[in-house]
């Protein structure tokens, strides 16, 4: 779809019901007013989408047409000079809670720009299976870390006056036959695992989210009464606007009486007449119209997008001030896996001739596919591009693509090199929405890797894509490996600056490399051909619910996702969740914990015993010495990113509190500590455990 024509309205918009205050009763004053004054045949069209993006202006009212668009690594689908940002979960792999706010808060004012008042994202789904094609814009797979990022994004986006919508709810895990998935999971791991990140956002002033496509326990995303009405609105006390997915609903009734507020992109279950003949036999009211134009229109108030231009021309986008914002994102995200013989950084005095080679060495890849693919800014440059800029001396740089090593010529100058860097991993192609990627490497590429490491030893490999992949058969041969993620339009510069030790590596692992596909416990009720690509499991039924039966998912590995599963089972994996290489070094110690009433302080000191201004990322975990059911050996509580200089010591600390230690119970459908032993770690990584001490939980915090 070529991108829409950015909308240049930059007048102000006259709301014929005044604003009186600003706090939320008057937004919500404001709201009922706007209804009252609604025509029927108005309130029975406020509620479907028009334009594919768009929520329909009233002009009689003075209500704007509110626009919508794609999503977390910028403003996708209007055609004007944006940012392209990294992905999803690259921001998680940065682990920076201050600089995901500053970038968030940039998209925002690019929305702005653009006339875009709506943000179609973040996403917080969990990465239960590595292949899952958007896991590159979900935020990895644990639930605080994914819950954490996403409340900084959705703080940046609603500082600017955009309104972020948290999505999917919930559990799109999969992009395999999203529309004919039914997820069974039980509530004690719906709540843990799959709600959380979710849950989190909300608390921390989220105010829109959308559904998903999937059935959850045999009821739609779109309609689901228990998520959408029971625990979202009852008991959460969620009272924003609920936005569908595109295409997701089923039914009417369902979606009318317990579901989303606005169907997108354009009336198809909830259309005028329709709801018109249910309301005249009595299974739907008008009531329940209003109550969803409330949520429209009372959240909308509360972002200002009721009194404001469409456009906002001030706001700036493009600009080096945001392009630098770019560029920090995309040094902080790349994990540096493995560094042998401190391979890294390359020194220019002592190299003279760089050789890249691989699918990615003549363009580096910008994002995965789908919904969130921006093509303003494409082709993406190369890492030979970014290397000549940040080179002051004279580097001959040679670059050779896919099936290289059929060139003589080229196995010459691999052999020859200083240095060897395989670009290589997936792209926008072979990762995207609407269908699961593969677990391997693109054909020949792992080949490639081990060609280029047999003709020189100094070889390093950087592959991009959004989660876990095979790596066993070829991470043992190249001195270095960087997972660079999908880093945007500043991919070029940031992997020269880290590559050169410009800028040293910070970026941590939001999700657990495995040795194999099969160790994953989630995938082993998952389809055989996962990534098998057809058409018509893409299209064909998508909304229809007479067209291919609806297939069960079990996630019968409950909270055993991840390091839970890996941690639990002290399994080996190749690279462990939390793991990710500095050019420095960096000691720990001096633990300390200490209740303060039901709040728990801890803290450590952190030193920088390196050459290099570096950043390090803490990480807390806590453990139950003596569950009384079951439970993950493990979980991650806490995390800080600190940046030193040499020799350079700081305290970090921590706050918890008892809800922290808690698991959902069932029984008693609440929230429940346990009184007891837990043990405090802390660590580099989930695996790299720096120090540990005992906590009490005794039965008058609880």
């Amino acid at each position: 779809m070529a991108p829409r024509v950015a909308v240049t309205d930059c007048n102000a918009v006259t709301c014929l019901i005044p604003l009186e205050g600003d706090d939320q009763d008057s937004h919500a004053r404001r709201a009922r007013a706007i209804i009252e004054a609604m025509t029927l045949e108005e309130k029975l069209s406020y509620i479907t989408g028009v334009d594919s993006f768009c929520i329909r202006g009233i002009p009689r009212l003075g209500l704007p047409p509110i626009w919508m668009a794609d999503a977390t690594s910028g403003v996708r689908g209007v055609d004007a000079p944006i940012t392209t940002f990294s992905c999803g979960v690259a921001m998680a792999s940065s682990w920076n809670r201050s600089l995901i706010i500053e970038v968030a808060n940039a998209i925002g004012h690019e929305c702005r720009a653009v006339g875009i008042s709506i943000l179609l994202g973040p996403g917080v789904n969990i990465a239960r299976i590595p292949t899952c094609g958007r896991n590159f814009e979900y935020m990895g797979e644990d639930p605080f870390l994914a819950g954490e990022i996403a409340s900084s994004y959705v703080e940046g986006v609603q500082n600017a006056k955009v309104l972020p919508t948290i999505k999917h709810f919930a559990c799109n895990n999969s992009e395999y036959d999203r529309h004919k998935t039914n997820v069974i999971v039980d509530e004690r791991t719906l709540r843990e695992i799959y709600l959380e990140a979710f849950r989190k956002v909300i608390s921390s002033g989220g105010l829109a989210l959308m559904s998903s496509y999937n059935q959850i326990n045999g009821s739609y995303g779109s309609e689901n009464n228990h998520l959408l009405e029971k625990v979202l609105r009852e008991e959460w006390g969620f009272d924003g606007v609920v936005v569908s997915d595109w295409n997701s609903l089923y039914d009417t009734v369902g979606p009318v009486k317990h579901g989303v507020d606005i169907e997108m992109p354009k009336a198809k279950w909830m259309t005028p007449e329709k709801l018109t003949r249910l309301i005249g036999e009595g299974l739907i009211d008008v009531e329940d119209i209003e109550k969803k134009i409330f949520h429209i229109l009372d959240t909308c108030s509360r972002m200002g997008i009721l009194d404001r231009p469409i456009t906002d021309c001030n706001a700036q986008m493009g600009s080096e001030t945001i392009k630098s914002l770019a560029l920090r994102l995309a040094c902080e995200a790349p994990v540096l896996l493995k560094n042998d013989q401190n391979c890294l950084p390359i020194t220019p005095e002592t190299t003279k001739r760089i050789a890249i080679v691989g699918r990615h060495a003549k363009s580096l890849p910008s994002g995965g596919g789908g919904s969130s693919y921006i093509l303003q800014n494409l082709p993406n440059k190369s890492l030979a591009d970014g290397l000549k800029e940040e080179l002051s001396q004279q580097v001959v740089i040679d670059t050779y693509t896919t099936h290289w090593y059929r060139s003589s010529v080229a196995r010459k100058t691999v052999r020859e090199a200083d240095v060897v860097i395989v670009c290589t991993g997936y792209d926008n192609v072979y990762e995207s929405e609407a269908y699961d990627r593969i677990w391997e490497l693109p054909k020949n590429e792992a080949m490639g890797i081990k060609i280029a490491c047999e003709l020189n030893k100094r070889t390093i490999v950087v592959y991009s894509g959004g989660g876990a992949m095979e790596t066993a058969s070829w991470s043992a041969f190249p001195q270095a490996i960087v997972a660079s993620m999908y880093l945007g339009e500043q991919a070029h510069r940031a992997l020269a600056r880290l590559l050169l030790g410009k800028v040293s590596f910070s970026g941590k692992l939001p999700f657990s490399i495995a040795e194999n596909f099969t160790d994953y416990a989630s995938g082993h009720h998952y389809p055989s051909d996962y990534a098998k690509i057809s058409m018509a499991r893409i299209m064909k039924g998508q909304g229809d619910p007479t067209k291919r039966k609806v297939q069960d998912d079990p996630y019968a590995e409950q909270l055993m996702v991840g390091y839970r599963q890996f941690d639990t089972e002290q399994k080996n994996v190749r690279f462990c969740f939390g793991h990710g290489l500095s050019i420095s070094e960096f000691s720990y110690r001096d633990l300390f914990a200490k209740w303060n009433e039901a709040d728990l302080e801890v803290s450590c000191k952190i030193k920088n015993c390196g050459e290099y201004t570096a950043a390090e990322v803490v990480q807390l975990y806590i453990h139950d010495n003596a569950p009384k059911i079951v439970k993950a050996d493990q979980e991650l509580k806490g995390f800080e990113k600190v940046f030193l200089e040499p020799d350079e010591e700081v305290t970090v600390k921590f706050m918890l509190s008892v809800n922290d230690f808690g698991y959902f119970d069932v029984n008693a459908g609440t929230w429940n500590t346990d009184a007891g032993f837990y043990t405090i770690r802390i660590g580099s990584s989930s695996r790299d455990i720096r120090l540990s001490t005992k906590i009490e939980i005794n039965r008058s915090l609880c």
